[in-house]
């Protein structure tokens, strides 16, 4: 399932929502995002069976897992995460269960603020 679905101008966007912190990788890639393999399987899956990569994942991300204040909205596209998206080489993050999980990192700088001028380039 999807979190949602936009419609733009000519485009529909299957939308994937994650609320965030940010992780930060000193060796190269800097502040980034974590996106479980699940979420970034099912855009693939969508991208590829339509063969439309408009679909986007939204990020909401907060302070810290204690207060989940709001920081900032991000947004993404698919076609951009699979441009920029590195693989965690040892371990990963952990899934909702407490388990280990495999995770794609996206660099915090390649999102766009998620904001009326985004919304309007749909």
């Amino acid at each position: 399932d999807f979190d949602g679905i936009i419609f733009g101008i000519k485009d529909t966007y299957p939308v994937e929502i994650k609320e965030k912190t940010a992780a930060f990788d000193k060796s190269r890639l800097g502040e980034y995002f974590g996106l479980d393999i699940g979420p970034f399987v099912k855009l693939a899956f969508f991208a590829n069976k339509t063969s439309n990569m408009k679909s986007l994942f939204i990020v909401r991300e907060i302070n810290n897992v204690k207060d989940r204040e709001l920081k900032q909205w991000w947004a993404i596209t698919f076609e951009q995460i699979t441009r920029v998206a590195s693989f965690v080489a040892i371990g990963g993050g952990t899934n909702m269960s407490g388990g280990g999980s495999t995770v794609v990192r996206i660099p915090k700088s390649e999102f766009a603020k998620l904001n009326k001028e985004f919304m309007d380039n749909l």
